[in-house]
């Protein structure tokens, strides 16, 4: 760690066992960053918090000649990610990770201001107010996981993930997304393993949705607008996954869903009728398809 001299008042820093963790709160002014950040010039620094702070952006070249692993904001309301081109400049081959959650106001980052951070496999963004992924997003090639929860999405790009080739877990969940594109993600999702879409607006997914994911084993669909569940849509998954958790939505069990009856299910198989009332609370994977009426 730097001197506690050189960092306060804004800052402290602890090591706590993967390597020094400086924290830095009540900010409300970038340049206020600058002295505690300029600090840490060379050295291996494991990651940066940000709590209870105001900015309107991050100066680009705030980083240059620092090593951050990973970079939080908690509590904290960011307008833009820099005042420049190119966010946290100087991080491009060490920043792994970015996770921001708990503003009240934020407007939508510029994504492709990230563009050249390749050794980034983590962004997780939560409880933020972004309204939409507007963007298609940059082409990181080690981007595992991505996560954008609770921040009032209701659109998404139709190419949105498509560069995120070795994308391995996605949650969208807790948003207002009515509509989900298989465009949105890369032809091949060859590493896709886990998809998390529950609490948004969806009454119906692509036929292709799930094509070409052939690691895919997780997918949660809970408290959408879902009635019923087409075999064009839905065949591959339900024999294919260990994970298809679609409870929460108000199924209508009659006749479109008698394809399912025979077929092979998830271990982990969640979802129930809703409607007729002889058939409600009856598991999915519980039919009988002499119930099944239209």
């Amino acid at each position: 760690c730097p001197t506690e001299e050189s960092i306060a008042p804004q800052c402290i820093c602890k090591n706590l066992g993967n390597g020094p963790m400086m924290l830095c709160s009540n900010v409300m002014n970038a340049q206020e960053l600058i002295a505690p950040i300029k600090a840490t010039d060379s050295l291996d620094m494991f990651s940066l918090g940000i709590i209870d702070s105001t900015l309107m952006y991050i100066p680009s070249k705030l980083f240059i000649d620092t090593n951050y692993a990973k970079i939080r904001f908690a509590n904290s309301q960011l307008m833009a990610l820099s005042d420049a081109d190119l966010a946290f400049e100087g991080l491009e081959d060490t920043l792994e990770e970015i996770r921001a959650s708990g503003a009240n106001y934020i407007t939508t980052w510029d994504w492709s201001q990230l563009r050249n951070h390749r050794k980034l496999h983590l962004i997780d963004i939560y409880m933020i107010s972004m309204y939409s992924l507007d963007q298609k997003l940059p082409s990181w090639p080690n981007l595992r996981h991505f996560g954008l929860g609770q921040a009032e999405i209701s659109f998404i790009h139709p190419e949105a993930f498509r560069e995120l080739k070795s994308l391995v877990n996605i949650n969208l969940d807790h948003n207002e997304i009515t509509e989900m594109e298989r465009t949105m993600f890369p032809d091949l999702a060859e590493d896709l393993y886990h998809i998390d879409l529950s609490r948004n607006l969806l009454e119906v997914l692509p036929v292709d949705m799930f094509k070409n994911m052939p690691s895919l084993k997780e997918v949660y669909l809970r408290d959408n607008k879902f009635t019923t569940l087409n075999e064009d849509t839905y065949l591959w998954p339900l024999e294919n996954l260990q994970t298809f958790d679609v409870s929460g939505n108000e199924f209508r069990c009659d006749c479109r869903l008698e394809w399912m009856v025979k077929k092979k299910k998830p271990l982990w198989f969640m979802g129930n009728c809703t409607v007729p009332m002889p058939l409600k609370d009856v598991p999915l994977r519980n039919l009988n398809p002499k119930n099944l009426y239209c």
